[in-house]
């Protein structure tokens, strides 16, 4: 978000810490969804996501729509990440790991991460 007071009273509701960032995907001024995430060191951690009605879309399971506004924060997120030095990507939402492990992310018992060269790729 380019507006740094907004985006802190955002990741303030959301419970995720200031120091995280908030990553919105938009169309035609209209809010779709988010990925709230936090980089530590060359770890990216996926914190929350949420569509712009404001539903979690880690509450419920998704349907084909929130599936696919999954994959493309997820990948907007991992993005983000490599932009800014992250090496791997890391989720800790078990009730999610069924799709992260579709994607290619390793699931242990209380995370799921992959290496950003699993999304992110040079030619």
């Amino acid at each position: 978000m380019e507006d740094r007071a907004r985006e802190a009273e955002r990741l303030r509701a959301l419970g995720v810490g200031e120091d995280a960032r908030l990553l919105l995907m938009t169309e035609r001024g209209e809010e779709l969804g988010y990925a709230a995430v936090r980089l530590e060191g060359e770890t990216l951690y996926l914190l929350k996501f949420g569509t712009g009605s404001g539903a979690d879309l880690l509450a419920a399971a998704p349907d084909a729509e929130g599936a696919f506004l999954l994959d493309t924060l997820m990948r907007s997120a991992a993005s983000f990440g490599e932009v800014h030095g992250a090496g791997r990507i890391e989720t800790d939402f078990p009730d999610r790991f069924g799709f992260f492990a579709q994607r290619g992310f390793a699931v242990e018992q209380d995370h799921a991460e992959a290496p950003m060269s699993l999304i992110v790729h040079y030619l």
